[in-house]
């Protein structure tokens, strides 16, 4: 029995870019520079989480020490900067392949207008950066007593 199934017309050609990376990198392997340095960038991939009292930012930053890297606010905006440097090889070692990423970064946060800016606590552990932000008193959800008479 032969089932007929509906094509997109157009599917080959949207395709075809994808196909062509494929066979590049297939044909050449990732494009680098010299000591593999290759061109590809990082930005430490960022969870962003709320409580009822804080704003939380959380961001991946393995092989970085606190040195590394430097915080902060202007105008409502944090913004979190920082270098993963490149390991040095002795003068007999060559790579084979080099897949980690290296260089500086930079990413932005516009922040809520309820986050308290004087406020700010951060901590690394096990190379998460953990970037707290207290949410204002005023801010805060409080309950409301409704007045009036019981009918």
């Amino acid at each position: 029995m032969t089932y007929l199934t509906r094509t997109p017309p157009y599917d080959g050609v949207l395709a075809l870019p994808r196909q062509l990376d494929r066979w590049m990198n297939e044909a050449f392997g990732d494009l680098q520079l010299g000591n593999a340095e290759n061109l590809r960038t990082w930005f430490p991939a960022t969870d962003v989480l709320e409580t009822p009292d804080q704003l939380i930012l959380r961001l991946e930053v393995p092989g970085l020490s606190r040195d590394d890297i430097k915080l902060s606010i202007e105008r409502n905006t944090l913004t979190v900067r920082g270098e993963k440097r490149q390991e040095t090889t002795t003068e007999n070692e060559s790579f084979y392949r080099s897949e980690r990423s290296y260089g500086s970064f930079e990413r932005s946060f516009a922040l809520p207008a309820h986050v308290d800016t004087d406020k700010v606590k951060a901590s690394m552990e096990n190379g998460v950066l953990t970037i707290r932000l207290r949410r204002r008193e005023e801010a805060k959800a409080r309950p409301i007593e409704i007045e009036g008479i019981e009918a």
